[in-house]
């Protein structure tokens, strides 16, 4: 064969290559076929194989059908989301060629996700090797956020970024995490909305959305999965085979308080009570698991599944032992128990905290730092004619115990009410045995009319880590983390950290919901104390401080039909609320070893080495 047939005939093979329909191949058979786990991807790595996840060939399998249009999992946590997904990225690649966009929250977690765990893939997996370029240099057009190969390419997106979603023709949309996604990508809208809409000139489209849910009536993912086939795993009973889904409710177990550690843990029957261990319930998991649909629908279906039944790395005595943790650290750990290993959403308790409940709860302390602190944070309010401060002393899990809400008045013009700012920062604070206590990290509000002077004052005092803060609230239930970010793009190079704080209040109004001990009467983690002042000293938590405290309730609004949460005041002063999240920032700011112990108090019967001679103040302080 001459060069020119030759080259004609690879073109036609090219061609028929591109234009013939695939092979019928599930999406699983694929896998096993042709997926590599990456090292630096996977615990166990080598060729993949379905059967070490069972519960991921009835997804997987939906993916590939041709009569279904979109598939919602409505997933905890250790079940292996992330693989399915690239399974489904390598089907489309190497097999079914298409143009395929894969969401993910924001655009760090977009190139986070394309450097560890695509790029691998595409270089581990040999079918897939061979068809998209590796170099760079070799094809400019294969970038973190962009690959092409041979019938297809994969644009990789941010549900933050309304440009990296832009109008072009996707024939599959994978969503990671959707109940992360903002709410609106810029002003361009729902970016579930906007990656499905890219998606209309193809017949044969696929949407795939993934996710953990998150807060009841504000969740996309459990939005989508509701307006599926809601499909759940079920599996027979080890006794009598009746057929039912692995649930919370009928894990019994038995936890050993002293070491932490769940000793014994059961699965009781639904229907016979009988109890078996996990490994009873999974023995032969591939054949005897099957999904059960609990509506009809032409298009979707759904797949709701908890972390009970994960295979690889996850038990049910460890998911015990963070059921019990979780339950320790209060309401918001427990939220996050619910969300990532039930897979459920939590509904919040309640619109408002009771004022006269939290205030009737002071208590005596019989020093100015209780027993269990060990680390003091302070949190200041910048007024027109005040600072507003709040000293908070933490303690093992997240315990905290207010110590003194303190108002200084003057005018911010004058260097004199900076001045007594600074001494009071620098107090020292006693406990009952003497030991000394100074405020190891304070954050101060920047916003309002003297921003450049706190700029200043704090970029002064950064060695004593007194940081300048500014709030982040988008108003529109968008997640923002309570530390958003740093930055000193600010004319005084002063440190500024981004504190998100709706995601602050929230940990704060857990926080303050949280009882002293369970039902079994077990000291529980992140209880709030609050002090009685006395004669001898005001310590400035009265009635207007705890009206404060509650100043705010957390609200469903609607935005073009869609829900989200949002803060709104019901009373014209919060600022005890603000110094709280200011408080909570700053401890998590400075990220000390709650658990380690106070240094031991020194012997009574030795002397005591003579103090430290301080230096006399001299004149008064003229600058900020």
């Amino acid at each position: 064969m001459n060069d020119q047939r030759r080259g004609t005939f690879q073109l036609l093979k090219d061609t028929v290559y591109l234009v013939a329909p695939p092979a019928p191949i599930t999406l699983a058979d694929w896998a096993d076929e042709n997926r590599v786990l990456s090292p630096e991807a996977s615990a166990e790595p080598g060729p993949w194989r379905t059967d070490r996840t069972p519960y991921s060939r009835g997804p997987m399998e939906a993916i590939s059908d041709k009569n279904v249009e979109s598939v919602v999992l409505m997933w905890g946590a250790q079940l292996g989301k992330t693989d399915i997904q690239l399974n489904a990225i390598g089907f489309y690649t190497g097999h079914d060629p298409a143009p395929i966009m894969v969401v993910q929250p924001d655009l760090v977690v977009a190139k986070d996700f394309s450097n560890d765990r695509l790029t691998p893939m595409y270089r581990d997996s040999p079918q897939l090797s061979k068809l998209v370029v590796k170099d760079k240099s070799r094809d400019s057009r294969n970038t973190i956020y962009y690959k092409s190969f041979p019938g297809g390419r994969i644009n990789i997106a941010g549900a933050n970024s309304p440009a990296s979603l832009a109008s072009k023709p996707i024939r599959v949309v994978i969503g990671d995490e959707v109940d992360r996604f903002p709410k609106s990508a810029g002003k361009e809208g729902d970016p579930v909305s906007l990656a499905t809409a890219r998606t209309k000139t193809f017949y044969n489209k696929k949407l795939i959305w993934v996710s953990t849910p998150t807060l009841k009536g504000n969740s996309k993912i459990e939005e989508l999965y509701e307006d599926s086939t809601q499909e759940k795993m079920h599996l027979p009973c080890p006794s009598c085979e009746e057929l039912q889904t692995l649930e919370w409710a009928q894990i019994k177990f038995k936890y050993d308080e002293a070491t932490r550690s769940c000793t014994e843990v059961h699965h009781a029957c639904k229907y016979c009570g009988a109890l078996h261990e996990e490994h009873e319930w999974k023995k032969d998991y591939a054949n005897r698991l099957v999904w059960i649909a609990d509506k009809k629908h032409a298009t979707t279906r759904g797949f709701h599944l908890n972390s009970l039944a994960a295979t690889i790395n996850y038990t049910w005595k460890k998911a015990v032992e963070e059921f019990k943790a979780a339950k320790r650290a209060g309401r918001e750990k427990l939220k996050t128990f619910f969300n990532t290993v039930l897979a459920m959403s939590w509904e919040e308790e309640g619109e408002k905290l009771d004022e006269d409940m939290l205030m009737n709860r002071r208590e005596y302390y019989a020093a100015d730092v209780p027993e269990g602190v060990k680390f003091l944070t302070a949190a200041v309010d910048t007024q027109d004619n005040r600072f507003e401060v709040e000293v908070m002393g933490w303690g093992t899990g997240h315990e905290s115990w207010r110590i003194e809400y303190h108002v200084i008045y003057g005018d911010l013009k004058q260097p004199r009410v900076w001045a007594d700012l600074d001494e009071y920062l620098q107090r020292t604070w006693s406990d009952i045995h003497d030991r000394k206590f100074r405020i190891a990290c304070t954050c101060m509000d920047s916003g309002g009319h003297f921003t450049g002077e706190v700029y200043q004052f704090c970029k002064a005092r950064l060695a004593r880590r007194l940081f300048a803060i500014k709030g982040e609230s988008p108003g529109d239930g968008t997640h923002v983390p309570l530390i958003a970010g740093v930055s000193t793009n600010n004319r005084f190079k002063a440190t500024v950290i981004r504190l998100g704080v709706d995601e602050g209040k929230s940990k704060v109004w857990s926080a303050l919901k949280q009882p002293l001990v369970d039902e079994d009467g077990n000291k529980l983690e992140g209880y709030c104390h609050f002090p009685l002042s006395t004669p001898q000293r005001n310590r400035g938590f009265e009635r207007q401080y705890f009206e404060g405290l509650t100043a705010e309730t957390l609200q469903t609004r609607y935005k073009e039909g869609i829900p989200y949460q949002v803060w709104v005041k019901v009373r014209p002063r919060n600022e005890p609320l603000d110094l709280a999240v200011y408080n909570r920032a700053a401890i998590e700011i400075l990220r000390p070893n709650l658990d380690a112990e106070l240094p031991p108090l020194p012997d009574p019967a030795q002397p005591r080495p003579p103090a430290p001679q301080r230096a006399k103040r001299r004149g008064t302080e003229s600058s900020i």
